[in-house]
């Protein structure tokens, strides 16, 4: 005779056969109505999907850079944001530098995500701020920021744009990310070509955007997460900023990274010094960061003591981030769920440049 045991175990698998069933009744449904019946619905998701992945072009000598002349509405999370370059591959918008302003004093901007500026209208973000408070100084930003990018990629991004413009900028703001240590140690390397290859692929975005632009019942359930209390829980736990405080990461490779990146920043301060420009170095932090309520971690701390010693001027951008509570910044300040700045972290971040160092 059977246990009682063994029938649980049974009813079980019946239950979560027939839950099977029923899903891939449901989502073979989704699919076929989203692609006949609702097809304009899923026509417009695609091509936002599409905006994205396609704003990214492959380059051997910084791994990837923005395409050019790019017009579009570009999603991130349930977000969509007006997106656009202009002809160099740079992000443009309202006070951007053009063609037409190379003969003013050139800032240069260069960063990763947060320069570029992921989910923000370029008006919102704080280069497009920077750009508006200079072009009343008689001088011209731009955008070198793009995501993924760390050091490594940056001294190559800043020549490659003063050839490309035929301009030396006068100033170079370094905006560098807490995740740029992960890129140095562990992600980006130089082959026997002096190409730049990444030891490791992502391939979730592509698969999520299938899964979003192809089925109504995943794009309402992650929605639905977003703007549930639960989405907060995205921003945290990520290992590229938690190396600042977690020990065992930054011995196992926080430390490597460091070191890495002090190499190719000083590269760039090379260039400065042949260029004559002046360079300033910016740091700010994540949510990991914020939580863990340390404003003067070693990424503030290490980078402040190496631009003294470079003779660089130094923004600590985490500073504004501690003056209200953790769960408070991080609301206000960051997209929900995700761990880049919103248009008050853009701002925030801005005035803290602001007050260091003065009109752009």
């Amino acid at each position: 005779m059977a246990s009682t045991a063994d029938l649980w175990a049974k009813r079980v698998l019946r239950w979560l056969s027939q839950a099977f069933v029923i899903l891939l009744i449901v989502l073979t449904l989704d699919y076929v109505l989203l692609a006949t019946v609702f097809s304009d619905m899923k026509r417009g998701w695609a091509d936002g999907a599409t905006a994205y992945t396609h704003a990214y072009i492959p380059s051997p000598l910084l791994h990837h850079t923005l395409a050019p002349n790019q017009n579009s509405n570009r999603p991130w999370g349930n977000i969509n944001y007006r997106f656009q370059t202009d002809r160099h591959g740079f992000r443009t918008g309202p006070c951007a530098a053009t063609d037409d302003d190379k003969d003013r004093p050139a800032i240069f901007a260069v960063g990763d995500s947060f320069t570029e500026a992921l989910g923000v209208p370029y008006e919102e973000s704080f280069v497009g701020l920077m750009a508006c408070d200079a072009r009343k100084q008689g001088k011209a930003v731009w955008n070198l920021g793009v995501t993924s990018y760390s050091p490594l990629i940056y001294q190559r991004k800043i020549r490659a744009a003063a050839e490309e413009l035929g301009i030396k900028p006068s100033e170079i703001y370094v905006f560098l990310d807490v995740s740029d240590i992960d890129d140095e140690a562990n992600v980006y390397r130089v082959d026997e070509h002096g190409d730049i290859k990444m030891t490791l692929a992502y391939h979730w975005f592509d698969t999520g955007q299938f899964l979003l632009g192809n089925f109504a019942t995943f794009r309402l359930a992650y929605d639905l997460w977003l703007k549930s209390p639960f989405a907060t829980a995205g921003s945290y736990g990520r290992e590229r900023a938690s190396w600042t405080f977690d020990r065992q990461l930054l011995e196992a490779w926080g430390k490597r990274g460091l070191a890495l990146a002090a190499k190719n920043l000083g590269v760039i301060v090379d260039m400065c010094r042949e260029w004559q420009c002046q360079i300033t170095l910016v740091v700010y932090p994540w949510p990991d960061n914020v939580a863990a309520g340390d404003p003067n971690g070693i990424q503030v701390t290490y980078w402040r003591n190496w631009a003294a010693a470079q003779g660089v001027r130094f923004v600590d951008g985490f500073a504004p981030f501690f003056h209200d509570p953790a769960d408070v910044t991080v609301d206000k300040n960051y997209i929900r769920g995700d761990t880049h700045f919103n248009a008050n972290g853009h701002r925030l971040l801005f005035e803290q440049l602001r007050r260091s160092a003065g009109e752009f």
